[in-house]
């Protein structure tokens, strides 16, 4: 008996260390969320009023963004336009003209231009005379009418002199090319000095400019986003060097070559992630959704620097804003939990050994002592089983329940911030965005409150001192102003709300107030789990001597599994379609309590993939 006794004893004690530990990453999780997703809002806060303040700047060389980039719809999806093809994706926002690499596209060459150029490939390549090539480009560039054809014209010059043995005036064209066809680029992308840089090294002619020129062109501060074809190239000929300060270059470029390569993945990815971020950002109304990507990886989420402007996709470096003892993954792997509400394909680990492990050494001195004092272990032991398990659930409540209420107040008070600062700096461009800016202001206040009212009508149910004040209420004015006080949240997501009666006008005796809430909470449901559908309706009349209302979403749906349990306080429905929504578990479980308090029921009607019909029903004779 005691040997069992002592088995017991220190299994508890190593279940107790296997909980504080659970409990210790549960808390450094929470904490990290917190953390993250308020560093995350500062950024995007700031990079919104970047970008209303100067849509064409360019980051900061120390930002953690790595990139902000619009989306154009094609072949009928969203695809985002790499930087390096940017310059007029953002200038739009107020009105100005294409800049950057998109305005410098090589335009068509002259007719005369174009004649020489044919005249003179005939020579070099069908006549084998590149003498006369040379005096066919000489005349090219005569002619040329751009800097892309004058810098074209030196690059076939300098080719026909090479050929034709004049390494002198070779030389001198390449070295006029590398000083004058800098900002130049061809059809690739790629700038025509770099073409004169790698004949220069080829041949070993003033290799000292050559590198010179490379050097700066891999370090300029802040370097502008290159095509990869000229990053490519750079990287090539900054190889050839073999000097230490190319090894400082290269590494630069390298780094650059790694993010252009993670951007085209992302653009070119079969699976389609940029569909399911914004899936992600429509089950959130209101809220900020962040997906990861990549090994090292990015946070995504989308941006809109204008109200009812088209969103930008930002990525943020996860490597750049997190500790160094966590670890950030884009998919889920042994050793890693899922970072939880708001992040979508995200999950985090910890260094190994820094939450509690099981002490060593403790089972013999649990045997020692219990062999000494049995019947004080015997207590003892049950004690802290009770205690263990006590704890156990009190914490997983508290730390639930706090999380969730914290993620929930966060939303509207970010969004309240964000907007009350813009217009503080005067950021508003029009009138109409300042009445915009100062309605989502007053709906994310009205939201705060509706939030802050069912905590507190959480604790006083919780205490039992929930009380109602009934009275002849007609259920179709409770049911206009449940519609009305959503009215602009369901806007602001394209939600069309269709209100119907069968004309009865039931009076229910009741607490207006209480059961406008009821039916607010279900409102909430419908429009966090409705998926891609936008449409919701609302039905009321009577039926059976009963007063009724139908809420009706053509959401996500509820399996009949999980039917049984969405009444439970805390219990929210787990399933991919569900992952990233918010919520505190508490919606369903205060209407039910307020419908109760009116002797009446709730049921629910619903298929997965169909939507779902909660159906509050309240006995007419209640009021009589």
């Amino acid at each position: 008996m005691g040997i069992l006794l002592v088995v017991r004893v220190v299994r508890q004690e190593n279940e107790l260390s296997e909980r504080r530990a659970t409990e210790q990453r549960r808390e450094a999780l929470d904490q990290l969320r917190r953390e993250l997703s308020a560093r995350l809002q500062a950024l995007r806060l700031g990079e919104v009023n970047r970008l209303i303040g100067d849509p064409a700047g360019r980051l900061p060389s120390d930002s953690p963004i790595v990139f902000v980039a619009p989306m154009v719809r094609d072949r009928g999806h969203d695809r985002i336009v790499p930087p390096w093809e940017q310059g007029a994706a953002v200038a739009p926002l107020k009105g100005q003209p294409r800049q950057g690499r998109s305005a410098n596209t090589p335009p068509p060459f002259g007719v005369e231009f174009a004649r020489a150029q044919h005249e003179g490939e005939i020579q070099e390549f069908q006549h084998d005379d590149p003498v006369a090539a040379a005096a066919a480009y000489r005349h090219a560039m005569e002619v040329a009418r751009s800097p892309s054809e004058v810098c074209a014209a030196r690059l076939w010059l300098g080719r026909s002199y090479v050929k034709a043995g004049q390494t002198a005036d070779a030389e001198r064209n390449d070295l006029a090319a590398l000083e004058r066809c800098g900002a130049v680029v061809d059809e690739d992308g790629v700038p025509f000095a770099l073409y004169a840089a790698e004949r220069l090294l080829e041949d070993g002619r003033s290799s000292g400019p050559a590198t010179y020129s490379l050097l700066q062109r891999a370090r300029a501060t802040p370097p502008p986003w290159r095509s990869p074809n000229e990053a490519l190239l750079l990287q090539s000929l900054l190889r050839r060097l073999k000097t230490p300060a190319s090894v400082d270059a290269l590494r630069v470029i390298d780094a650059e070559i790694r993010t252009g390569q993670q951007i085209s993945a992302l653009i070119d990815d079969t699976r389609d992630p940029l569909a399911k971020l914004q899936q992600a950002a429509r089950s959130a109304p209101g809220d900020l959704a962040w997906m990861g990507y990549g090994d090292e990886p990015w946070l995504l989420t989308l941006v809109s620097p204008q109200s009812f402007a088209a969103p930008l996709v930002m990525a943020v470096s996860a490597r750049q804003i997190v500790p160094r003892d966590v670890t950030l993954h884009a998919r889920p792997s042994p050793g890693t939990v899922p970072f939880g509400d708001g992040f979508v394909d995200l999950h985090v680990a910890w260094l190994p050994g820094r939450f509690a492990d099981r002490p060593e050494g403790h089972g013999r001195t649990y045997g020692l002592t219990l062999f000494v004092v049995l019947g004080a272990g015997l207590l003892a032991g049950s004690l802290l089983i009770r205690d263990v398990h006590r704890e156990a659930e009190t914490a997983t409540l508290r730390s639930h329940f706090v999380a969730s209420v914290s993620h929930e107040l966060k939303t509207p008070l970010t969004s309240i911030r964000a907007h009350a600062e813009t217009l503080l700096m005067g950021r508003a461009p029009t009138s109409e965005t300042t009445s915009d800016y100062l309605r989502t202001i007053v709906s994310e206040t009205e939201r705060l409150t509706r939030l802050v009212d069912s905590v507190l009508d959480f604790s006083r149910i919780d205490q039992g001192r929930k009380s109602y004040h009934l009275q002849d209420a007609p259920l179709d004015d409770v049911v206009q102003a449940a519609a009305r006080a959503m009215e602009y949240p369901l806007a602001q997501l394209g939600f069309t709300l269709t209100i119907a009666s069968d004309g009865t006008e039931p009076i229910v005796r009741a607490d207006p107030e209480a059961l406008t809430q009821a039916i607010l909470n279900l409102l909430g449901n419908a429009i966090k789990y409705s998926g891609d559908s936008r449409h919701i309706e609302i039905r009321t009349g009577t039926r059976n001597a009963e007063a009724f209302v139908d809420v009706v979403d053509h959401g996500i749906g509820i399996a009949a599994d999980d039917q049984a349990r969405i009444f439970e306080r805390f219990h929210r429905v787990q399933s991919r379609e569900t992952t990233g929504i918010a919520g505190t578990g508490l919606g369903l479980t205060l209407a039910l309590h307020v419908v109760e308090a009116h002797r009446g029921r709730i049921a629910v009607v619903s298929q997965p993939g169909h939507g779902s019909t909660f159906t509050v029903c309240i006995p007419l004779e209640a009021h009589a």
